[in-house]
C-alpha cells in the first residue's frame, strides 16, 4: 500500500425537528418534497447506496454503494432522521461499514461526528465532553463498533477538544491544510514552519498533547477537494480519478496517501450525478495495480506517523478567519447574498451563550440532590435517546443513576434536566451562524432550541431568561426587510412552535385523528398520545370528533388527559378544542352541543381552549391538504359528468364555450389518463388514442401528476415482477407503462425500479439457461424482462 487514496464525504444535516414535539415539519423551500431532509436523502444520501456506473450505450451496467469504499462522517441527526424515515437507506449505510471492514483489513469507512456538530472551540469543557462521549456513544450503538476516527464540526479545532476525544479512544482526525502550524520528524529537535497550507498532505502526522496523550492528524489535499466541492471535476468520474492518482509524487521515496474531504452533500445534491462520478473514480481507482483505494485506519495502522505536528487552533475549513464565522461579522457568507451584512451574528452567539451560561450551574446543583453522579448521567443520557424515551429505556437509566426509588416527581424533573442540556447543546449547531441572515432556516432552529431550553428551565428551575434573550436580539439587524432584527424574528417564527404544550398537542391530535393521521409527535417517539373518540360524525358535509385524549411526554414525564373537539367543514372552517377532562355526562352534554346548529359557538363556549384554522401549523396544513386533496379531483369529476351534456350541445350548436368548461375538461381527461396509468395501461392505444384528443383540442394534462403516477406504477410492477419469478405479465407491464409515458414525453423517476431490475439480473441469468434448453415460457420471461430493463435503462447482463 505505498500509494493509497481515500476521499472522505462529511455526511451531515443539522436537526431540524421541532423541539416541543420532536417532528420535522414541512419546510416550503423544500418543494417538492416535505423537507430538506427528504430532499437531500432523495438526491444523495439515497443515490450513494446504489451510484450508477453507466455503459457506452448509456445503460446501467453496474451499481456501487460508494459508503462502502469511501471514509464517511457518520452524524447522529442524519442517521437518526434516516434510521426513523428512509430505513432502507440507514441499513445500506450501516451494510456499507460493515462490507468496509472486510475490504479495508478490519477497518470500517464510518468515523463519528461530535453530536450536535456544535463549533467544539467555541464550547464550554463539559460541552465538548460530552459531544465527544455521546458522539461515540451514537455511533457504537448504530455500527456496532467502537470508532477509531472522529469528525470535528467545520473541523473547528482546538486542543482541548482533541484531548477530550483522545482520552476517550480516538485514534485520528481530518483537519485542513491550513490548520497545521508547524510539522518535524519526530525525534528532531527543529520544526519546520507549513502555515498558509504548506503542509505535506501525502503522511499522518502526530499531535502530542498537554496531558501526554496525542492523536493522529491527517491533513486532506486542499486543491483537490477545492475543485471537486465547487469546480467541475465531478463533471467526468475518470478525470476525477486523473487528478487524484496525478497527485503522487514521481519518485516513490516513501509510502503516500492522496486523500480529500469534503461535504458527502457534493456527490449529488450539490453536484447532480456527482454519486455517478464518485463510483465511476472509485472503480477506476480499484482497476488500477499502482495505487489503490483506502480508509484512515487502515492507512494508520499500516503507515505510522513519522511527523508530528503543531496544530493551529481555533480554525476551521470553512473560515478563512479562523472561527469568526460563528460569533462575529468576519465578511465570511454563502455567496448569495454578497451585500448582506452578518452583524446579527454576534448577538445571536452571545444570547445563545447567556442562555447556556446560566442555566448550566441550576442544571448541575439541581442534579446532584437527585442523581448519584452527575457527569455520568450526562454521559447516559444518549441513551435515553437512542432508545427513544422508552419506558424500557428510562427504567434502565434510572436503576443506574438514582440516589434511592425515584418518586414520579423526581423522575419528571431528572428527564426534563437532562432535556434542557441536551437542548442547549442543539442551540449552538453550527449553521445557525453559518448563512446569510438570522432569519435562515438554521438561525431559526438554534433560537426555537434556545427557547424549549428557556421553557424547561421555568418549570423547573424556576428561572426566566427570555426576556433578556430577546433583548439581545433586538441587537441582531436582519437583512430581510420584513424583521427589523432577531427579536421580530423570534416573535414571528420562534413564539408559535412556542406554543406546543401538552393541550396543544391534544388539540393536535384530535385534528388529526378526524383524518385518521398519526400527529408527528407521536411519530417522533418524543410522545405517547392515546385517544378515546368516543363520539364520530361525519353527515352533512360536516366531520366532526369527539372523545378524551391522554397525552403523555416521554422526554420529561408530563402528563395531561383532556377532553378534545375537532370540526371540519373545509380548509378554511376547522375548529379544535381542549379543556380539562369532565367526565362522561359533560362530554355527552358538549357533543349535543356541538351536533346542534351552532357547532363553532358549541365549541366556545364549552372548551377552555380553541384553535381554528388560522391557528394550525404549516405542518397541519399539509398534512390535512394531502389528504383532502385527492377528494378534490373526483368532486371536478363529477362536475365534468354533470355538465357533458350541456357542453356538447353548446359545442353542436357553434356556442363558445366558457372558459372553465376546458379546465374541467383537462382535468376529466387527466383522471382517465391517470386511472389507466394506475391500471397498467392494458390498452395503450386506448391511452394514445385519448392523449391525441387532448393535443386536438389543445388541453393540456396535468403532466406532474401523470409522471408521479407512471413512476409508481413501474415501481409496483417491478415488485410484483420479483415477487412473482415465473409471470412474464408484470413485466410486459412494464413495457406498456414505459411506452405510455413517451406519449408525453414524462422524464420518469425510476430509482427504485432499477435497483429492484438489476437485483432481478440473477434470475434473469437462470430464466435464460432455461430459454436455451428449450423452455418456452422461460424464453416469454427472459424476453419480457430484457424489453423491461430497456425501458429501465438497465443493461440485463
Amino acid at each position: 500500500m505505498d500509494r493509497a487514496v481515500c476521499i472522505h464525504g462529511h455526511f451531515y444535516q443539522p436537526p431540524r425537528e421541532n423541539p416541543w414535539s420532536g417532528g420535522v415539519e414541512v419546510q416550503r423551500s423544500a418543494a417538492p418534497y416535505h423537507d430538506w431532509n427528504e430532499r437531500v436523502t432523495a438526491e444523495c444520501y439515497a443515490p450513494n447506496t446504489a451510484a450508477r456506473i453507466l455503459d457506452a450505450d448509456g445503460l446501467i451496467a453496474e451499481v456501487t454503494n460508494t459508503y462502502s469504499r469511501i471514509s464517511f462522517t457518520a452524524a447522529p441527526t442524519l442517521l437518526s432522521w434516516l434510521e426513523r424515515h428512509r430505513p432502507e437507506v440507514y441499513g445500506a449505510i450501516i451494510e456499507a461499514d460493515r462490507e468496509s471492514r472486510e475490504r479495508y483489513a478490519g477497518h470500517g469507512s464510518a468515523i463519528a461526528s461530535c453530536y450536535s456538530h456544535i463549533i467544539m472551540p467555541l464550547a464550554t469543557r463539559e460541552e465538548k465532553r460530552t459531544q465527544v462521549i455521546w458522539g461515540i456513544r451514537d455511533f457504537a450503538a448504530r455500527f456496532g463498533r467502537e470508532p477509531e476516527g472522529m469528525w470535528l464540526p467545520e473541523t473547528a479545532v482546538d486542543i482541548e477538544s482533541l484531548d477530550l476525544m483522545a482520552e476517550a479512544g480516538i485514534r485520528f482526525t481530518v483537519l485542513a491544510p491550513h490548520q497545521a502550524g508547524r510539522v518535524r520528524v519526530i525525534g528532531v529537535e527543529g520544526w519546520t514552519d507549513v502555515s498558509g497550507g504548506r503542509v505535506d498532505t501525502t503522511m499522518p502526522y502526530v499531535c502530542r498533547l498537554p496531558s501526554g496523550r496525542s492523536i493522529a492528524v491527517f491533513f486532506y489535499d486542499g486543491a483537490i477537494a477545492r475543485d471537486v466541492a465547487f469546480g467541475d471535476l465531478l463533471s467526468d468520474g475518470r478525470r476525477f480519478a486523473g487528478r487524484l492518482l496525478g497527485a503522487f509524487s514521481r519518485r516513490r521515496e516513501r509510502p503516500e496517501l492522496v486523500h480529500i474531504a469534503t461535504d458527502g452533500e457534493t456527490y449529488g445534491h450539490h453536484r447532480e450525478f456527482g454519486e455517478m462520478a464518485l463510483a465511476y473514480c472509485l472503480r477506476t481507482i480499484e482497476a488500477r495495480r499502482d495505487a489503490r483505494l483506502t480508509v484512515y485506519g487502515e492507512y494508520l495502522d499500516a503507515h505510522p506517523p513519522t511527523h508530528e505536528v503543531v496544530v493551529r487552533e481555533m480554525t476551521s475549513w470553512s473560515c478563512t478567519h479562523g472561527v469568526g464565522r460563528w460569533q462575529g461579522e468576519c465578511g465570511c457568507h454563502s455567496g448569495a447574498h454578497p451585500g448582506w451584512s452578518q452583524a446579527w451574528r454576534r448577538p445571536l452567539r452571545e444570547a445563545v451563550d447567556m442562555v447556556r451560561d446560566a442555566l448550566a450551574p441550576g442544571s448541575a446543583e439541581a442534579l446532584v440532590a437527585l442523581v448519584r453522579d452527575p457527569r455520568e448521567v450526562r454521559d447516559d443520557a444518549v441513551g435515553l435517546v437512542l432508545g427513544r424515551w422508552s419506558d424500557e429505556a428510562a427504567a434502565a437509566f434510572f436503576s443506574r443513576h438514582a440516589l434511592r426509588d425515584p418518586s414520579p416527581g423526581g423522575r419528571r424533573r431528572v428527564l426534563a434536566l437532562l432535556e434542557l442540556e441536551r437542548q442547549a447543546m442543539l442551540m449552538q449547531t453550527s449553521c445557525g451562524w453559518f448563512f446569510d441572515d438570522i432569519t435562515e432556516p438554521g438561525s431559526v432552529q438554534v433560537m426555537r432550541h434556545a427557547s424549549r431550553a428557556m421553557d424547561l428551565a421555568r418549570q423547573v428551575l424556576g428561572i426566566d431568561l427570555e426576556s433578556a434573550f430577546i433583548d439581545i436580539l433586538r441587537r441582531a439587524p436582519s437583512n430581510d426587510p420584513e424583521y427589523a432584527t432577531g427579536a421580530a424574528v423570534y416573535e414571528a417564527l420562534v413564539r408559535p412552535a412556542a406554543a406546543t404544550d401538552l393541550a396543544r398537542l391534544g388539540a393536535g391530535a384530535a385534528l388529526y385523528a378526524l383524518f385518521d393521521l398519526e400527529p408527528l409527535a407521536v411519530a417522533s417517539g418524543m410522545y405517547a398520545v392515546r385517544g378515546d373518540w368516543r363520539y364520530r360524525s361525519g353527515a352533512d358535509g360536516r366531520q366532526s370528533l369527539l372523545g378524551t385524549v391522554r397525552v403523555l411526554s416521554r422526554v420529561t414525564g408530563e402528563e395531561a388527559l383532556l377532553d378534545a373537539v375537532a370540526l371540519f367543514t373545509g380548509m378554511d372552517r376547522v375548529v379544535v378544542g381542549v379543556r380539562k377532562t369532565g367526565g362522561d355526562e359533560a362530554l355527552h352534554a358538549a357533543w349535543e352541543e356541538v351536533m346542534g346548529p351552532d357547532p363553532a359557538g358549541a365549541v366556545s363556549g364549552a372548551f377552555a381552549r380553541v384553535y381554528t384554522a388560522n391557528d394550525l401549523s404549516d405542518e397541519e396544513r399539509w398534512a390535512l391538504a394531502c389528504r383532502v386533496l385527492p377528494g378534490i379531483g373526483s368532486a371536478v369529476c363529477a362536475v365534468y359528468r354533470d355538465a357533458a351534456p350541456l357542453l356538447r350541445m353548446l359545442e353542436d350548436l357553434g356556442i363558445p364555450e366558457p372558459g372553465v368548461a376546458a379546465q374541467l375538461r383537462e382535468h376529466a381527461c387527466t383522471e382517465r389518463l391517470l386511472a389507466m396509468l394506475e391500471a397498467g395501461c392494458p390498452d395503450p392505444d386506448h391511452f394514445s388514442a385519448l392523449a391525441g384528443e387532448m393535443q386536438a383540442k389543445n388541453l393540456r394534462p396535468d403532466l406532474a401528476a401523470l409522471r408521479e403516477a407512471a413512476s409508481r406504477r413501474i415501481a409496483l410492477s417491478i415488485e410484483e415482477a420479483a415477487a412473482r419469478p415465473e409471470d412474464p405479465a408484470p413485466l410486459e407491464e412494464v413495457v406498456r407503462i414505459a411506452g405510455c409515458a413517451k406519449v408525453f414525453g414524462l422524464s420518469l423517476t425510476l430509482w427504485e425500479s432499477q435497483n429492484a431490475c438489476i437485483g432481478m439480473r440473477g434470475q434473469y441469468a437462470g430464466m435464460q439457461e432455461r430459454a436455451e434448453e428449450g423452455d418456452s415460457s422461460a424464453q416469454q420471461w427472459a424476453e419480457a424482462f430484457r424489453e423491461a430493463a430497456a425501458c429501465l435503462g438497465v443493461r440485463v447482463t
